[in-house]
């Protein structure tokens, strides 16, 4: 009889001390604002932000397809994106915001103008503001544990897009650079749950920024190798002539 009654107040107490470890633990943690500032400051983004233009080029890879490109990516103003991908022998892919119009374009499925969730995560990525993970683009932002990733101990932080986005970055406990990120993509097939690795990460004039980005997803893993990042007085981002012959209203 004692013991039925211990065993009754084990169950009421149990997760009431669960609640209470996971409540001390998340008290423990520092808050996701004094994270990301320590990351902002680790790769000088007040120099990121004030450039009225960045034109980073580097290398692609698909490992296990033998797929091998070359990569350039433009921002320019506060909201304005291009990233071409040149791949020989299949052609060019091309995805860009130029503050209005979201657009995608490549040999399969040739120029599209992309609209709901595949848009509003172009858009969000276009943002100068998203370098620095500004806090005015998010409703919520939680660090949640402190874990490991690809081996460095990092302190994951949840972050809730205003777009209606969900992504988790990790940020070194040491040197508070981003080591790495979970999110779900939306792309032309569907969503896709993506793992990113940031690593090599090295000073181009005032900015410092990862220098291989390992995305994994589907199965396949694809790289990304950054050789110059330049800051610039300005660039214009214009869609390629099919994605505006696309926008042009039907007569």
């Amino acid at each position: 009889m004692i013991r039925n009654k211990f065993i009754r107040v084990a169950t009421v107490l149990m997760p009431m001390l669960a609640a209470s470890q996971v409540a001390s633990a998340q008290q423990q943690l520092p808050a996701a604002a004094a994270v990301i500032t320590k990351y902002v400051t680790a790769i000088n983004g007040s120099a990121m932000m004030a450039a009225k233009s960045i034109v980073t080029k580097g290398g692609m890879s698909m490992p296990s397809a033998g797929i091998n490109g070359t990569v350039e990516m433009t921002q320019a103003g506060t909201n304005q994106m291009q990233m071409l991908t040149n791949i020989p022998g299949m052609g060019d892919i091309q995805a860009g915001y130029d503050g209005t119009i979201a657009w995608a374009t490549d040999p399969m499925q040739g120029p599209r103008i992309l609209s709901g969730k595949e848009m509003e995560q172009v858009r969000d990525e276009s943002d100068r503001r998203a370098l620095v993970r500004d806090p005015a683009l998010f409703s919520a932002m939680q660090t949640v544990a402190d874990t490991t990733m690809n081996g460095e101990r990092c302190f994951e932080v949840k972050l809730n897009w205003k777009s209606g986005r969900e992504t988790f970055d990790c940020y070194s406990a040491a040197t508070g650079l981003l080591i790495g990120s979970r999110s779900v993509q939306t792309t032309s097939m569907g969503a896709v749950p993506v793992t990113t690795i940031y690593s090599d990460y090295k000073k181009f004039g005032d900015v410092t920024v990862a220098t291989k980005t390992t995305m994994e997803m589907m199965g396949q893993q694809q790289i990304l190798t950054i050789s110059s990042v330049e800051l610039g007085n300005g660039a214009t981002i214009t869609p390629p002539a099919a994605v505006q012959a696309l926008a042009k209203p039907k007569q």
